[in-house]
């Protein structure tokens, strides 16, 4: 039986996290399923191994993707040929995924602690796009009684900044949602901007396009920028390159067919645009971060 992504691989909304999560759950679920039949454990890691390349290949710049799958694959290889029975080969890969859900909440929950703190009463906060880290340090900070306002990039296309907008503003919070090109209009009311980010590399991370804009923007205004992510989506180019990926077109144009279009959901930032990076070892100057988890 094969794992059924089909929903996974087409989702262009979700981060990296979501993205991650929801198809390491599909994956307990097959595990789960296989238990009690028949097929080989072979055919059974070439299903996931499949599931695995067609998860990164969606999305080649989610790195979180890609050390999560690629790492339990090589993990489950080197069971194939044990002693071990069948059953306990899949109930010990059932184990390690739990073991890898459980490290990556464990890790939202620190970002959200962390980041939540750098948030005051009365702070203006900008973002972009719809991270899952981002969008947990501001429930946490609402939670905490801060009183706060959102104002939410569209981040069109997919508009992933509005579902952002929606979520926060049905939990009281006061919420702006700003076009896209008007991030110049209002960063001069902003107090800070909160950001998250699919890979980190050498000296930059990659993000939703937009990205890059609303950095440079805020160094205009001496705003300061918070990048919030996970030490797991490191990656650097020199091991892998960044890749821009082209998405439907109809996103944005379905005029002149002679009109070429652009429709990449991600762009590259420099580091030296961001104030501090919240992960979820502490919250960090950038230029420490840069030393201690970079190599810089």
């Amino acid at each position: 039986m094969n794992i059924d992504i089909s929903d996974i691989l087409n989702d262009n909304t979700s981060g990296s996290f979501t993205i991650t999560s929801n198809s390491l759950a599909r994956i307990i679920t097959y595990l789960g399923e296989e238990k009690g039949s028949n097929t080989d454990l072979e055919t059974v890691f070439e299903n996931i191994q499949t599931a695995a390349k067609d998860l990164v290949k969606s999305q080649p710049n989610m790195a979180l993707i890609r050390r999560t799958h690629y790492t339990f694959v090589s993990y489950f290889k080197r069971f194939l040929k044990s002693d071990k029975s069948r059953k306990e080969v899949i109930e010990m890969m059932i184990a390690r995924l739990k073991e890898t859900e459980k490290e990556l909440n464990d890790n939202l929950k620190k970002i959200a602690e962390n980041g939540s703190r750098l948030i005051t009463n009365f702070n203006k906060i900008l973002n972009v796009s719809s991270s899952t880290n981002v969008r947990r340090i501001f429930e946490y900070a609402d939670d905490f009684k801060r009183k706060f306002e959102l104002y939410c990039l569209k981040s069109d296309p997919p508009l992933e900044g509005v579902q952002l907008a929606e979520q926060m503003n049905k939990r009281g919070i006061k919420t702006t949602i700003v076009a896209d090109a008007q991030a110049g209009v209002v960063m001069d009311d902003i107090n800070m901007v909160l950001i998250g980010a699919d890979r980190l590399y050498e000296n930059g991370f990659v993000n939703k396009a937009g990205s890059l804009a609303v950095c440079l923007l805020a160094r205009h205004y001496n705003v300061p920028v918070y990048l919030a992510v996970e030490t797991l989506k490191i990656l650097k180019e020199s091991e892998r390159s960044i890749k821009r990926v082209e998405r439907d077109p109809a996103e944005v144009y379905t005029g002149n067919k002679n009109i070429t279009v652009c429709n990449s959901y991600y762009e590259k930032i420099p580091l030296d645009l961001v104030n501090k990076v919240i992960c979820e070892e502490g919250v960090f100057e950038t230029t420490d971060f840069l030393s201690w988890y970079l190599g810089e």
